[in-house]
């Protein structure tokens, strides 16, 4: 039996497609994963499944990707605006109640300053040769 928040009892067929709403919302940042940056739906990279990360300059964060999902895939984030706090040698914290980042939407800390910034868009990342 289903309950709604009311704590009414929901008949079956209302609470099957509940239920598969609900697996769909389970899904979809998963699939939002595999999208591209192309403006309609955000990148979001499971925080479970970074890695590591590495800060390259004031306005670009490196993601590195662990796991057969990923294929040890490495993203970079080129946040917004400069982070002029932002250095090689910090570090950042985001707090957050979803356990992914998504780009364009999360803000980040930064350790030494307490500078905050905002991520920007996520894509693949080819070191050069």
């Amino acid at each position: 039996m289903t309950y709604t928040s009311d704590n009414s009892l929901v008949p079956r067929a209302k609470a099957i497609l509940f239920t598969v709403a609900a697996i769909t919302a389970l899904i979809a940042p998963i699939s939002a994963f595999a999208q591209g940056s192309d403006g309609h739906r955000p990148i979001c990279l499971q925080v479970n499944r970074i890695d590591h990360t590495e800060v390259l300059n004031d306005h670009q964060i490196l993601f590195y990707m662990n796991g057969k999902h990923e294929g040890h895939k490495v993203w970079v984030n080129n946040l917004t605006n400069r982070c002029t706090t932002l250095t090689r040698s910090d570090g950042f914290a985001w707090e957050s109640s979803i356990p992914q980042y998504c780009d364009n939407l999360e803000i980040i800390h930064v350790l030494q300053s307490g500078q905050t910034c905002t991520l920007g868009a996520f894509s693949p990342y080819e070191k050069a040769s």
